[in-house]
């Protein structure tokens, strides 16, 4: 009698055609862990060793479990295992609740294969009479893979090991020896490539020590996290696989930054974390690269957490009955509606489906329109771009491929495409599940291959009745002529006007600031041309050759006209040089944190002109006309000159400010028409709107008596919205008023309550723009040193190994020569860092300027000899010693030349040079580049300003900041445009030039 025979290849077609790929093939782990009654499963990557490890804190297997369940192919034991009825009762030894068993077929551990062709087993039991000892296998999955053998001809050899120890290299090295002679025994059978492939894939497990591998991970613990270990009374089960699939590092990777990668898109979200209750079981994924963090791929974080899943701009929820009719919540702009959603096509019948629960928040895809801030908008759509979409879970645990970006079951997309005025929603707007259980949904049968469910008569009707609700709720509530469409129109239409007005707001404030910030340009461009200097000298000399002339004159009253003429034309002039000088700052306009600064500049700066120019220069001129003309005119004739210049200068100002008071009329008279109008026009469209009401009531009512009493509860709900709208409109315009008035009588305007509130959010969002630019600075540079550091260490080493070759090798030595340069260069920059690495080290040493001269050529000897600079320090500067903490000396040094280079370089016109030298107080660095302005004298050591393309100005905020920490000072002692920059790094000396 024949008898069907099986091939080892069935179980590689088998494990191969189910699972579409890596990140699939770990989902099916995932579960089996589930299945286990784990409360975590964890894998671990080592990128440079191509090694996964897979574990859990199951109940784990026996050696008869391994022997007759895990290598049994289509196992029986867990078919029954969901029914209520089921004696395997047990689920594990801390209670947990019964769980719904995922994997029924007994082939999902095929699944390994896909990962790597060559997986150690560690598990470990516990059962009601305790722990028991640790079962290790070894299965190459490659042996599968060959034609012509049959499954018995493979071996799968196990070890035993007991008292709670893990297998050492030596334990894997028995293994790999039987596995090995098994390939021995089967070379007749194989072709010579794969023999030798096979053999060669075995020498990777040779470096394998579980023992090693446990204190390794071990590591990576968190605060009170127990471990997960075989060892001691430790119990689960472990996976090692090696060596990994290539498409590994491309299923994590990704292929453009804002789509998910493979990784993201199948495991993220495998237990239900949206509801804020304690997933059933906890999966990480962590990437280890080379000497670095592992990077956690899958954590809680990742996915939707309960805070971004509740503040969203929608949320619906609630159940599909045995009849898919739907009954729940919509929730818009946090505004609740009960709402039924009866499925038409159901014709009363029960659903083959079962019932269903439903629950997703959906945000809003214009930040114009959501109620979200901006920067958790900007998160929260980030996240929904990747990952967004409809997940369904069954008994807590996802069902693959729902969720992924890609797969829009429901073809949401498809009619919002076709119509996005009628179908409001869009995928990747939405965050949500779907939840569904074994128990009232056993119909619904996933395929094989985790491509989703099968397409029965369960999952049609599953699927209509969501379409359908999804229709009706565009219909109902989301479309501009939805009968419940008010809640979401008024709260939409509110977000877009505040929107607008916003940006009114702020494009009338930019408008200002810019026209403001022009008139502060103006006076520091005539600053420091020193324009105020030749005015004032041309006022003078006019007025010098005027009394020249006109003492010339023998008529003491023609002299009398004249001087009265001279006087007022000179005050004329003294008047616009003041008046350029002086800039008022608009009444309630709010300024940037840079425009504060210059405003603050040009305060000092314009009193210093007051006081130097134009205030002596008035003196003068009086002091130069009186001396002139006191022999010919009395004081009573220049009392009357005066009097007749201070009545011209008042009819001045009244005539201006007359003219302001007669457009102030004209404004408020404009306001009262306007205000009339609008209140008009409400007040008319109220009437229209209520006429046409009592109209439609009449008409309907005599049409159909018996509606009247539904249609005049509609007509009472209409006029009440209608007066609430109304009273709400003309009330607010009442208030404005009110407070319009209130304030004028406190000579408090618009301007100063808007500029106020703007000034603060101005406050706020530079604040928040600073520390989140700080923030990401700070990440970099602390990831820079670790990688600098790391990094200069291996090619030390390199280099160092290299040389002895070099030696012996003429063409390798050139290329030895080439490489050790480049990275002394690098080494120099690395020293950067040394100073900031020995911070713990606080002991105050003696520091002479020659070493800060010596630490300055090492740092930039490249650069200075590249572009032609000389660094040139006086025989004071290397004499002089202070005794300091050396690092925080050397780092605004360093700062301060670093900046001076750039400066040199790209404004220099003559020599290029760099100069040290001493003072008094402290060292001095001047260099040949161009000035620095006088009001950015103090803005230059603000953190964050910096005048260089791309620059972050950090260096010279925090070098004075750590001066002044350490009793030292920096700062810009000679300013101007035109004037070369002198900087000093101000010590406290004792009269012998040492540090006191």
């Amino acid at each position: 009698m024949a008898k069907l025979r099986v091939r080892a290849r069935a179980v590689d077609m088998l494990g191969r055609q189910q699972i579409a790929g890596i990140p699939t093939a770990i989902h099916e782990l995932f579960k089996n862990a589930h299945d286990a009654y784990a409360e975590r499963a964890e894998v671990d990557y080592f990128r440079r060793t191509r090694v996964l490890v897979l574990r859990d804190d199951g109940y784990g297997m026996t050696r008869d479990d391994v022997e007759n369940r895990w290598l049994t192919l289509g196992t029986e034991s867990r078919i029954k295992a969901n029914r209520p009825d089921s004696i395997e009762n047990w689920t594990g030894p801390k209670n947990l609740p019964r769980r719904v068993i995922m994997g029924e077929k007994g082939i999902g551990r095929l699944a390994i294969a896909v990962i790597a062709p060559i997986t150690l087993l560690l598990t470990r039991a516990v059962r009601l009479d305790g722990l028991h000892d640790l079962v290790v296998a070894l299965v190459h999955w490659g042996l599968f893979e060959q034609p012509g053998l049959e499954i018995g001809m493979i071996d799968v050899p196990i070890l035993e090991i007991s008292s709670g120890n893990l297998p050492t290299r030596e334990n894997v090295q028995e293994l790999i020896s039987r596995v090995r002679l098994n390939i021995r025994e089967l070379q007749d059978e194989l072709d010579e490539t794969e023999f030798v492939r096979l053999n060669s894939e075995l020498d990777k497990v040779k470096v394998i020590a579980p023992d090693k591998f446990d204190v390794t991970l071990r590591k990576l613990l968190k605060k009170d996290e127990a471990p997960l270990s075989l060892s001691g009374d430790g119990y689960g089960t472990h996976f090692i696989l090696l060596p990994t699939a290539e498409e590994l590092n491309d299923d994590i990777d990704g292929r453009k930054a804002k789509d998910p990668s493979n990784i993201d898109r199948f495991l993220l979200g495998f237990s239900n974390t949206m509801t804020g209750e304690a997933p059933v079981i906890r999966t990480e994924f962590r990437d280890h690269h080379l000497d670095e963090e592992p990077n956690e791929l899958i954590g809680p974080a990742n996915f939707f957490t309960p805070q971004e899943f509740n503040n969203s701009d929608h949320h619906i929820s609630g159940v599909f009955d045995e009849y898919g009719q739907f009954n729940g919540t919509v929730r818009i702009y946090g505004e609740s509606h009960p709402f039924v959603c009866n499925w038409p096509e159901g014709r009363g019948k029960t659903i083959a489906c079962g019932p269903f629960s439903l629950e997703f928040s959906y945000v809003m895809g214009r930040p114009t329109e959501t109620r979200l801030k901006l920067d958790d908008f900007k998160a929260v759509t980030d996240k929904l771009d990747r990952i967004g979409g409809l997940y369904i879970y069954r008994n807590g645990i996802r069902i693959l491929p729902y969720g992924n970006t890609d797969y829009d079951f429901l073809e949401i997309e498809k009619r919002r495409t076709k119509s996005a005025a009628d179908w409001f929603f869009s995928y990747r707007r939405m965050m949500g599940y779907i939840a569904i259980s074994h128990e009232d949904n056993g119909k619904l049968h996933e395929k094989a291959g985790r491509e989703g469910f099968r397409q029965n008569q369960a999952y049609r009707e599953f699927r209509y009745a969501l379409i359908n609700l999804f229709e009706r709720l565009a219909l109902e509530f989301f479309r501009e002529t939805a009968p419940q469409s008010d809640a979401y129109l008024e709260k939409r239409n509110e977000l877009i006007s505040q929107s607008i007005l916003l940006k009114k707001q702020k494009k009338k404030a930019d408008e200002r600031r810019k026209e403001f910030k022009k008139l502060i340009d103006a006076f520091f461009k005539a600053y420091e041309a020193s324009e105020f200097e030749r005015r004032a000298e041309k006022i003078k000399t006019r007025v010098e050759r005027k009394l020249e002339r006109l003492l010339t004159l023998e008529d003491d009253g023609a002299l009398a006209l004249g001087v009265r003429e001279l006087e007022a034309d000179t005050g004329g002039r003294l008047r616009e040089l003041e008046d350029d000088v002086t800039i008022t700052k608009p009444r309630g306009l709010a300024l940037t944190t840079r425009l504060e600064k210059d405003w603050a500049s040009y305060q000092r700066v314009s009193n210093d002109v007051r006081e130097k120019i134009s205030t002596p220069l008035r003196k003068e001129i009086n002091g130069l006309i009186r001396d002139a003309t006191s022999s010919r005119i009395t004081d009573a004739q220049r009392r009357e000159t005066v009097m007749e210049l201070l009545e011209k200068q008042k009819s001045e100002i009244v005539r201006d400010l007359s003219a302001l008071r007669n457009d102030t009329y004209s404004a408020q008279e404009k306001l009262r028409t306007t205000l009339k109008e609008v209140v008009r026009e409400e007040f008319g469209q109220f009437r229209e709107t209520v006429e046409k009401l009592l109209i439609d009531f009449t008409r309907q009512s005599a049409q159909d008596p018996s509606s009247m009493e539904e249609a005049r509860t509609t007509l009472e709900q209409e006029l009440v919205r209608i007066r609430e709208r109304e009273t709400s409109l003309l009330e607010a315009i009442k208030r404005q008023m009110i407070e319009f008035a209130e304030g004028l009588r406190e000579r408090e305007t618009v301007d100063d309550r808007v500029g106020a509130l703007e000034q603060r959010a101005q406050r706020l969002e530079e604040q928040l723009e600073f520390y989140s630019d700080f923030a990401q600075m700070g990440i970099a540079v602390g990831i820079l040193q670790h990688e600098f550091e790391k990094t200069a260490r291996n090619m030390r080493v390199a280099v160092k190994d290299l040389k002895p070759w070099a030696d012996g090798t003429p063409d390798l030595k050139k290329v030895y020569v080439r490489l050790r340069n480049s990275f002394d260069h690098l080494d120099d920059y690395l020293k950067l860092l040394d100073p900031l690495g020995r911070r713990l080290n606080r002991t105050k040493i003696e520091l002479s300027g020659d070493e800060i001269r010596l630490h300055l050529r090492r740092i930039f000897r490249r650069m200075l000899e590249e572009n032609s600079i000389e660094l040139v320090a006086t025989d004071e500067f290397l004499l002089r010693k202070v005794k300091c903490i050396s690092s925080s000396i050397l780092a605004a040094f360093v700062n301060v030349v670093d900046n001076a280079i750039y400066w040199v370089i790209n404004g220099a016109k003559g020599e290029k040079v760099i100069r040290l030298g001493v003072d008094n107080d402290g060292y001095l660095i001047s260099n040949s580049g161009p000035g620095i302005e006088e009001r950015l004298r103090e803005r230059i050591f603000e953190f964050g300003e910096s005048s260089k393309p791309g620059g972050r100005g950090m260096g010279l905020a925090i070098s004075r900041d750590t001066l002044q920490r350490e009793g030292f000072d920096l700062e810009l002692l000679q300013a101007g445009a035109n004037i070369e920059p002198v900087f000093r790094i101000k010590t406290t000396l004792s009269e012998n030039g040492e540090e006191s």
